[in-house]
């Protein structure tokens, strides 16, 4: 796959050529510029009042001492303040007009100093070599900022040497050593940015490839629980199909097998319900299908497995339960659908169901030879009459069930 390219940089300002692309690379590095603004800031006014130990032994406590101080005290200040509002306001530090601001407020001190002490003109000029290189390489700001005060810098460093003495013909070679070290920084700088939005661009896209992949992953993993569902369960119900309803018997009969417990079905088909789809219609079919299917929830327990076998038969695996157990808990739903009316629109449905119910014979390894026997016991109870369960004896035969009787307890 093509690689897109690198959008378009400055050579000369070293930023994205497309505002919006540069607005979000400064949004992106604000907090970190604005932090290591901070630091630079502190050791700024640190080192700014640390030399005026030297002012003093040199001019004592003179005028020209306490103006050299009052000037370092009052940008100091102001330095420890844009530090404080870069905490609360980051973004002012990928502007840089903040850091330019600053250094155009520095740059006269070296000015005045050279007034005040004309003497120490060779280390004046190489401590202004050495801002010049560090306006670039040491404080987060704009290269193409930097460049207007490193200029300012050199223009009016150059002009107070001539101010205070030095000849004239010392002009050139001066000027040519103070912009040297800004042009190195210059190009420092600038290749440095340059690197830094092309690594945000590569990074921001990285980031871009990630989310898509993660939503795809998301969207795919929702997608396979989709197949799984469609694949596993009737569209109708939402009960277990066939296939699944087969694989389901295969676990809790291994179950069975190991711990020896009982293992039933019950097999239950609605009655009349071709009368019921012939005279209501459908969809009213349809909803009586799902009737069953919430009602079957409520009923039957958590372990119990519901399936729609097809059309109105449905078939409940009951792990754990013996024959009259089974019949128990199938006679109660039983019950409780013929308790249940279903309204389709201004029509009442009344519903009844018969079940067959069968225990797993020792020999019997197969669920369609449960269902089977199960299924013979309910059209037993179809020819008795139906909305009855009836219960698939071991010998062969099918005996209705009979619930026990409720008792109230005497007066």
């Amino acid at each position: 796959m093509e690689t897109a390219p690198i959008p378009p940089i400055s050579l000369w300002r070293a930023e994205f050529t497309d505002a919006a692309t540069e607005q979000a690379y400064r949004a992106d590095v604000q907090g970190r510029m604005a932090r290591q603004l901070r630091i630079a800031l502190w050791v700024w006014a640190t080192l700014l009042m640390l030399f005026a130990l030297p002012d003093y032994q040199a001019l004592g406590n003179s005028p020209g001492f306490r103006a050299l101080l009052g000037y370092r005290a009052a940008t100091a200040l102001l330095l420890l303040l844009a530090a404080r509002a870069l905490r609360t306001r980051p973004y002012l530090a990928p502007q840089g007009h903040l850091v330019m601001v600053l250094e155009m407020v520095g740059y006269p001190f070296f000015f005045l100093f050279q007034f005040l002490q004309p003497e120490m003109r060779t280390s004046t000029i190489g401590m202004l070599m050495v801002v010049n290189l560090s306006l670039f390489i040491f404080v987060p700001g704009r290269v193409a900022l930097g460049a207007w005060v490193a200029l300012v810098g050199v223009a009016g460093s150059v002009a107070s040497l001539l101010l205070t003495g030095t000849a004239l013909t010392l002009a050139p070679g001066l000027t040519l050593l103070l912009t040297l070290p800004a042009v190195v920084g210059f190009i420092s700088a600038n290749r440095l940015q340059r690197a830094q939005r092309q690594e945000f661009v590569v990074r921001s896209r990285l980031q871009q490839a990630n989310a898509a992949l993660q939503d795809e992953i998301a969207r795919r993993t929702e997608l396979q629980a989709e197949l799984q569902r469609q694949a596993t369960t009737d569209p109708l119900t939402g009960l277990l199909n066939r296939r699944e309803f087969g694989r389901r018997f295969g676990l809790d009969l291994a179950r069975a097998e190991r711990d020896a417990s009982p293992l039933s079905v019950a097999l239950l088909d609605l009655d009349h319900f071709k009368k019921i789809n012939d005279q209501f219609g459908h969809a009213a079919g349809d909803e009586v299908l799902r009737q069953v299917a919430r009602l079957s929830h409520e009923c039957f327990r958590s372990i119990d497995c519901v399936g729609r076998m097809g059309g109105e038969e449905f078939a409940v695996l009951l792990p754990g339960a013996t024959l009259p157990q089974a019949a128990t808990v199938a006679q109660r739903f039983a019950q409780r659908l013929a308790a249940t009316l279903v309204v389709h629109g201004e029509q009442t449905i009344h519903l009844s169901a018969t079940l067959g119910v069968a225990e797993r014979l020792p020999e019997e390894r197969t669920l369609d030879a449960m269902l089977q026997r199960a299924d013979q016991a309910l059209y037993a109870g179809k020819n008795a009459g139906r909305n009855c369960v009836m219960l698939a004896l071991p010998e062969g035969t099918a005996q209705r069930h009979a619930p026990e009787p409720v008792h109230s307890s005497p007066h």
